[in-house]
């Protein structure tokens, strides 16, 4: 087998992703971590051109890669947001932003070849779960600097900007249990999203901890991405409602669906929050406005877009060695209308 940039990040004693950016002349490298990339690179026999390790020339532009669901950023509720403190950020170190939507595999690797080969921007920041992971592994191998917003991988090590979504649903379920609440509901998407498995995590620590019974039928998590919306919340509602004991209160992964789960309960003639408590995710604009006002779990989204650029600006200027892996940005939960006390009769 021949010698791999894994092995020369072992000889040089850095990451391979430190290794990567050196040999390819990305990003700022310190000269002693230049010359111990370079020098083990050449003691392996690991192919070094000529002009390795030195910088290349900044474009001070940033690339904005989205999830393909996401056809309209301005009308999306949470990564809308978050851009806009990602833009914000940048704007203020001099950077334009350059946003793209993943559209298909063959299409998207094509694009990270070119982000790479050409260098039209200094970074990439990536967001959402739903991006192929080989997309994120080019980028990686070919030593672009990278941020994932929303997403947690556990190879390639990967700079990662992340709500705390774990300690904001137990939040949020220990808020229903102090209300009395004991048949809670947990609607979601799907579990293979890095934040729907943590706050569904959050849901079953909540439960646990109080001494109740976390049980597979008062949990419905939709398979599709696309069912992770009003619809989804109600169709789930729905389910969960029509069964006996049905739950007193539900738990939704984020407000769309609590806004479904609401719709549901009111159209089988339940009053929330009377009749059922519900507590959505991420406390979109619509939470406040809804009737009545969503009690949610308000996630600091510019904050999340200021730490993404604020890594990807490290990662470009620094040596990504030092750079955190994750940052969990905290939560808040906002108490609105659509919860109060378990009814004693129910």
């Amino acid at each position: 087998m021949g010698v791999t940039i894994e092995d020369v990040a072992r000889r040089a004693g850095v990451s391979a992703s430190t290794v990567s950016r050196t040999l390819n002349n990305k990003g700022r490298i310190s000269a002693e971590t230049r010359r111990r990339v370079i020098e083990a690179a050449r003691e392996l026999e690991y192919p070094v051109s000529a002009d390795a390790g030195l910088s290349r020339r900044r474009t001070n532009r940033i690339g904005i890669l989205f999830d393909r669901r996401l056809h309209s950023l301005v009308a999306d509720p949470f990564y809308g947001l978050v851009m806009v403190g990602v833009e914000e950020w940048l704007r203020d170190e001099g950077y334009q932003v350059f946003f793209s939507t993943f559209s298909d595999r063959e299409a998207d690797m094509a694009m990270i070849s070119e982000f790479a080969a050409e260098r039209p921007v200094d970074g990439l920041i990536m967001a959402g779960c739903d991006i192929d992971l080989d997309c994120i592994r080019k980028a990686v191998f070919m030593g672009m600097p990278l941020v994932l917003v929303d997403n947690n991988i556990v190879e390639p090590k990967v700079p990662c900007v992340m709500t705390d979504n774990t300690a904001g649903a137990r939040e949020a379920v220990e808020h229903l249990i102090s209300l009395g609440h004991e048949e809670i509901g947990f609607v979601s998407g799907p579990m293979t999203h890095s934040s729907l498995y943590e706050r569904y995590q959050g849901y079953r620590q909540a439960m646990e901890a109080n001494g109740l019974l976390v049980r597979s039928d008062m949990v419905i998590a939709y398979e599709d991405v696309a069912d992770y919306d009003v619809n989804g919340g109600y169709k789930a509602a729905e389910r969960l409602l029509k069964r006996s004991p049905r739950p007193t209160a539900i738990f939704a992964g984020n407000d769309s669906m609590a806004i479904g789960v609401m719709k549901a309960a009111q159209e089988l003639g339940l009053v929330v929050p009377d009749d059922l408590s519900v507590v959505g995710f991420d406390d979109i604009e619509l939470a406040a406005h809804t009737t009545p006002a969503l009690t949610t779990v308000r996630v600091h989204k510019r904050e999340l877009g200021y730490h993404a650029a604020r890594l990807l600006l490290e990662s470009i200027d620094g040596d990504p060695d030092r750079i955190p892996y994750k940052i969990a940005v905290c939560t808040e939960l906002i108490v609105r209308e659509s919860t109060c006390p378990r009814r004693l009769d129910a």
